[in-house]
């Protein structure tokens, strides 16, 4: 049994820690925090990953630095971001490939995205695009369905990465259709983006943002977008469910997330510093103009955002439609 001094040494112990942990969260950050980046700079997701790491220097007044780990379809910074201490001083910002849909369409997977993750938000969306090369041999996507079934095998489209939300909406439009599509996965939007622009692939389906400038300078041509409306950026282009495919609608999104045990109250700084930036005029207008919407919703919507988003995709690799790599 412990004497009346040792009582006391442990109830002052106790008390430090209690302060200590206070302090912790008092003082976050109080040295800079690492922002892992999914994808090679120049595309739509590490856009948004340096446009949060921006809003929280400014925040905090402390360097929000990122660190570019790209490879796998997302799967190499998903590992990271596991095996990260849960301090509060390293989080993911990405689409929803290592977020989400890595779960099933990687073999192998080194963490479960739903188990090892600590959901923050979701910091914007957008429809999918799906754009041809002036080269393409189909420029409408009525003209490509049309094609691909005169010609099997012979309709290729280049997406940033097996798992993303570009690969699965093609798959999707194969499915509906009982059309054959080739995916053809690149290491994230700007080389995929470099071979459509020199017809070295026909077609590409990915976000907007990166293939908005080219499509108004009549480099590419915008074939169709994935959401239930018209891209307010470009109103020529018609949705997915005017050209024929009635009820056709894919979005896909971009979200902060943190390793599995990140504090709380971190946790609800970064939300609520996203969810304060996404509610200003200058937020919404920068994201428009990559042709996005902001969502900045709470970390338990967006836990339910990676379930839905995993769900969706599961039928498809079932059926052979997405075959895990």
């Amino acid at each position: 049994m412990m004497n009346r001094r040792e009582l006391i040494v442990l109830g002052g112990s106790a008390a430090v820690l209690a302060s200590a942990g206070i302090g912790r969260a008092d003082t976050w950050p109080s040295k800079p925090v690492t922002v892992i980046s999914a994808y090679p700079p120049g595309g739509t997701s590490d856009i948004i990953t340096r446009l949060v790491a921006d809003l929280l220097t400014a925040k905090y007044g402390q360097q929000f630095v990122v660190e570019n780990v790209a490879g796998a379809a997302g799967a190499l910074a998903g590992g990271k971001l596991a095996r990260s201490a849960p301090d509060g001083y390293t989080f993911l910002v990405s689409g929803s490939a290592p977020i989400a849909a890595n779960k099933v369409v990687q073999k192998n997977l080194a963490y479960d995205p739903q188990v090892d993750f600590a959901p923050i938000t979701v910091v914007a969306e957008s429809p999918a695009l799906l754009s041809a090369s002036a080269s393409a041999p189909a420029k409408t996507l009525p003209e490509l369905i049309a094609y691909a079934k005169a010609n099997p095998g012979k309709v290729n489209i280049g997406n940033p990465g097996a798992g993303t939300k570009g690969h699965i909406c093609a798959a999707m439009i194969g499915q509906i259709e009982g059309i054959e599509i080739t995916h053809i996965p690149y290491k994230g939007s700007p080389p995929l983006l470099a071979d459509l622009l020199g017809g070295h692939i026909d077609y590409a389906l990915d976000a907007p943002s990166n293939y908005l400038p080219h499509i108004k300078d009549n480099k590419i041509i915008g074939m169709a977008v994935t959401s239930a409306k018209r891209l307010p950026e470009l109103p020529e282009v018609k949705t997915v469910a005017e050209q024929g495919i009635d009820g056709y609608e894919q979005t896909l999104w971009f979200g902060a997330v943190g390793p599995k045990d990140m504090p709380a109250d971190i946790v609800d700084k970064i939300y609520t510093a996203i969810k304060a930036w996404s509610d200003t005029p200058e937020a919404r207008e920068k994201l428009k103009s990559l042709g996005l919407t902001p969502v900045a919703n709470s970390p338990e919507e967006m836990k339910g955002t990676i379930a839905r988003e995993i769900d969706s995709i599961r039928p498809l690799v079932e059926a052979g439609l997405v075959k895990p790599t």
